[in-house]
């Protein structure tokens, strides 16, 4: 060997032992999030600075990391977290397992589900004024273990988490049986358009409404609610897909809080279900071909690998704000993308969120309720900073669970 090709040898071999040297370096300053977790050097350099040592020596499940958003003109970092969906899946949590208005943060809906991971802000929701006694609720569709939890106040878009696609709606549709007379339901588990003064809904049960089912306060005596028991079926009434066998209990004309275990329907005077009587059944189908694990959000992002058109109308998205959203890659490992902001002045926006997710190789994506709501919980605490610091409490939460073996 020459002297020149030692020298070159030489200089390799310092260049290796610098790289390690930094490597090492920034594991140290690196964060371990939990067992379950580490930081992944993966994008830049901020990412790398949180590599944690385990990481080095062998990969996770689940990957939390920063990527610096300079690069896509975002003021901040994204906060981006990764699993592997043969180990981890998304199951929806609500608050206080019902729609009721968002009483939990997500970390809180976390904290109360054996087994959760993490958690980030689900479906936009609507929140009354404080001291008001009607609850919010989700404005999307929410099919949870196959039952339909909750049918889309607006049209709004979906996900199907366990499919790992989008669309641009719910599809379902149910309908009771009397007597032979098909009834059908147009709503099912909403807080509005049917409002009850002073009552709060905790929606523990099913709520139904047979159209026309628009007013305000159904004590006027044009409506009246039939209050029925499951009649003996294996699964939750409204589970998609199924036929179940309902008995009458009971009618009102005032006001109601659905109690578990119950389907009360809202029906208008003079119809078929007005006209049961107690002890007499009911059939109920619900059939959907949205999958069993789906939630509402808005909008779609990237569709099998292509950017979905924004609204010019919808200023929202053209405007930087602090978001939350779902996504997948093409090999299908899932990714969560959180970045803090404030309405209008910082923050991401749709274009913003399409450059990040195509660098990290995102095919689908579903933009998530944002704002005030964007909470990224993993491993026992918030990892991003909600604005004055405070989680918002929410109606859904998507939760990243183990899955059964």
């Amino acid at each position: 060997m020459s002297s020149r090709e030692g020298a070159a040898a030489s200089r390799a071999w310092w260049r290796r032992r610098a790289s390690v040297a930094i490597l090492t370096a920034f594991a140290v300053l690196g964060i371990v999030v939990g067992e379950a977790f580490v930081a992944t050097p993966r994008l830049s350099w901020t990412a790398l600075a949180r590599a944690s040592a385990d990481q080095l020596r062998a990969e996770s499940a689940i990957h939390l990391y920063a990527v610096n958003g300079r690069a896509f003109g975002v003021l901040g970092a994204f906060h981006v977290l990764t699993f592997d969906t043969s180990r981890f899946e998304f199951q929806i949590g609500l608050a206080h397992h019902a729609i009721d208005g968002g009483r939990q943060t997500p970390g809180a809906i976390c904290q109360a589900t054996a087994g959760c991971v993490a958690a980030v802000n689900g479906d936009y929701f609507d929140m009354t004024p404080f001291g008001t006694p009607d609850p919010g609720d989700s404005v999307g569709g929410v099919v949870r273990a196959c039952a339909l939890i909750h049918t889309p106040e607006i049209s709004h878009q979906q996900v199907d988490l366990s499919n790992q696609t989008v669309s641009e709606g719910l599809n379902w549709h149910a309908s009771l049986t009397i007597d032979g007379v098909v009834v059908p339901v147009t709503a099912i588990n909403q807080e509005l358009p049917l409002a009850y003064s002073n009552v709060r809904l905790p929606l523990t049960g099913t709520l139904l409404y047979e159209a026309p089912y628009k007013l305000p306060v159904p004590s006027k005596g044009e409506r009246v609610i039939d209050e029925f028991t499951d009649g003996g079926s294996p699964v939750i009434p409204t589970t998609i897909n199924t036929t179940s066998q309902l008995v009458l209990v009971s009618q009102t004309q005032g006001p109601v809080r659905v109690k578990s275990g119950e389907v009360d329907v809202s029906a208008a005077l003079g119809s078929p279900l007005a006209s049961l009587q107690i002890g007499q059944t009911a059939t109920l189908t619900t059939t959907s071909t949205s999958g069993c694990n789906d939630v509402g959000g808005h909008p779609i992002l990237l569709d099998h690998g292509i950017r979905v058109p924004v609204s010019r109308a919808d200023t929202y998205m053209a405007t930087p704000s602090a978001r939350s959203v779902v996504g997948w890659t093409s090999s299908g490992e899932a990714v969560v993308v959180v970045v803090d902001g404030r309405d209008g002045v910082s923050g991401a926006t749709a274009n913003q969120l399409d450059n990040l997710l195509e660098s990290l190789g995102v095919v689908t994506a579903l933009n998530l309720d944002g704002g005030l709501s964007s909470t990224l919980y993993v491993g026992g605490r918030v990892v991003n900073r909600p604005l004055h610091n405070v989680s918002r409490p929410v109606s859904t939460a998507l939760l990243i669970m183990p899955i059964s073996r």
